[in-house]
């Protein structure tokens, strides 16, 4: 440093003085203090904050830039956590503010807000399935995406389905119910995948067990079918499934074991969940339509034989069908007389 030196006293005026012109010295930096803010952030998996520092102890109108490392204290969603400035690097500001006339020691605390980071749910699909008469539906989850999942954290999801309905059909909603788990699941702030959609198909149906009634020849091919024994293989218990039924003989004649032809038709409120394969036939007999005569028999010449001629009209022949007929008749002796 350079000196400049003035002199007084009675005796000054005595002296030829040699000044001394310059000395050594050293000016250290000046001890700065700051208060931290730091600023609210969303869960980023990281505890990395980002802090701001206001100096206390900068010269007239100086002031410097900053470089803070800081960080919370730990990664996890909270509100208030402590902020802790880790380490400091001051730069040259404005108004001759110079880094290297200041000093500064880290470890400010302050606090702040880590919030929850959004995450969405997709690509849980539905299995379709056979009509079972319930809504369960079998979810798949092995392609679902987290999307806003930060690499590394542990979260997993559980999740059940089910039909809008138990009918059969195409597209059908399945509403999904989704639960979470795992050590970062409350960092995140969900939307959940709520629906999917499959399909239900109709479930296979055999009828069986409708017989036909043995009848006596009527001249029709109606046949009377009972359906008290029907078998429905494969209707699901509890399901409302009815059932009504025609048949017709293979033709109207007599006969055994003759074929019938069974017509049916389905109703009731579970009917359309079904694929049906009907009893198209089973067999009955038709048996021979008993008939009476009444006989009248012709006036004859005395021949020397009993042989009579004999007309019969028959009884019970069906609408206007007729029926020729032989037969062999006598008079009880070949005696002339009323008989």
């Amino acid at each position: 440093m350079t000196i400049t030196s003035s002199y007084s006293g009675a005796d000054a005026g005595n002296y030829t003085v040699t000044d001394q012109s310059s000395a050594t010295g050293n000016i250290v930096p000046k001890v700065l203090t700051a208060t931290a803010s730091a600023s609210n952030k969303t869960y980023d998996g990281g505890t990395t904050a980002s802090t701001t520092l206001t100096f206390t102890g900068l010269v007239g109108s100086e002031t410097l830039g900053q470089t803070v490392g800081s960080t919370f204290d730990n990664k996890n969603v909270g509100s208030n956590k402590t902020v802790t400035v880790n380490s400091i690097t001051l730069a040259d500001g404005s108004n001759g503010g110079l880094a290297a006339n200041y000093s500064i020691s880290a470890g400010q605390t302050t606090t702040a807000n880590i919030t929850a980071k959004s995450l969405t749910v997709s690509g849980i699909t539905a299995s379709n399935k056979t009509y079972d008469g319930s809504t369960n539906v079998t979810l798949d989850a092995s392609s679902v995406a987290y999307s806003g999942l930060v690499s590394g954290d542990t979260f997993n999801g559980t999740y059940t389905g089910v039909f809008s309905d138990k009918n059969v059909g195409t597209g059908k909603t399945v509403t999904i119910t989704s639960s979470y788990s795992g050590a970062d699941v409350s960092n995140y702030s969900v939307t959940d995948q709520s629906s999917t959609t499959a399909n239900i198909t109709a479930k296979s149906l055999t009828v069986s067990g409708i017989t036909a009634s043995d009848k006596t020849y009527d001249g029709s091919v109606t046949a009377t079918m009972d359906g008290n024994s029907v078998v429905y293989s494969g209707l699901v218990s509890g399901d409302t499934f009815n059932g009504s039924y025609t048949g017709v003989f293979s033709n109207a004649n007599v006969g055994t074991g003759k074929t019938v032809t069974i017509t049916s038709s389905y109703s009731g409120a579970d009917v359309s969940n079904y694929s049906v394969t009907d009893q198209t036939s089973t067999t009955a007999d038709i048996s021979a339509k008993a008939l009476t005569a009444t006989a009248s028999a012709s006036n004859k010449t005395y021949d020397a034989t009993n042989s009579a001629s004999v007309t019969l009209t028959l009884s019970g022949l069906v609408g206007s069908e007729t029926l020729g007929s032989t037969n062999t008749s006598t008079f009880n002796n070949k005696n002339v007389g009323y008989r």
